[in-house]
């Protein structure tokens, strides 16, 4: 991901260091790094930033199959990072543990094993991604709300909008007026 400071101030704060952006400024986010991204502004001096989700060509599900033809589950050093990807670039697929393990050739004890030992849980990576999906579409796409759910698989039996404003803080709607067509 790449974000532009566009006007105004903003403060990125990555792996507990705090940066002040300048105008004009592009920093590159590699992939499921965690960062805060602080806004400062007003109605007289407002802050803008553009977020660019940078298109990788769906390599994960490719990596997975390689992978999964190459002796399983202990060539995978980013488990966490690979079914992450996966999971971003195919969201409507029905991900399961099952799935997952068939595809590595290995059981689905061993990939929850993996995952609790990298520190992190099967389904809340992938509700995690499905929710990080729902975002950038949001920005990307005039999308209803259930065009949304169906793109991003959403089959939790929470509603979208809310979890999506449980995790970000703003809702699907204040997003969709975020875009550029909306401006």
């Amino acid at each position: 991901m790449h974000i532009t400071l566009r006007k105004g101030e903003q403060v990125l704060m990555r792996r507990g260091f705090s940066r002040a952006l300048r105008e004009g400024q592009t920093v590159s986010v590699p992939a499921f790094e965690s960062i805060d991204l602080h806004l400062t502004g007003g109605i007289f001096s407002p802050s803008e930033c553009r977020l660019d989700l940078v298109d990788a060509p769906p390599q994960p599900l490719e990596e997975l199959k390689r992978i999964g033809t190459g002796g399983g589950i202990g060539q995978v050093q980013y488990l966490r990072e690979l079914i992450s990807g996966t999971v971003f670039q195919n969201p409507q697929e029905a991900w399961s543990a099952q799935v997952m393990a068939s595809a590595l050739q290995t059981t689905p004890d061993r990939i929850r094993t993996a995952l609790f030992m990298q520190g992190a849980a099967f389904t809340e990576l992938c509700r995690t991604q499905r929710l990080m999906r729902a975002l950038f579409d949001s920005f990307r796409f005039n999308l209803t709300v259930a065009d949304l759910k169906d793109r991003v698989g959403w089959g939790d039996s929470r509603d979208l909008e809310a979890s999506f404003h449980d995790w970000f803080g703003v809702s699907l709607h204040t997003v969709a007026r975020l875009r550029e067509d909306c401006l």
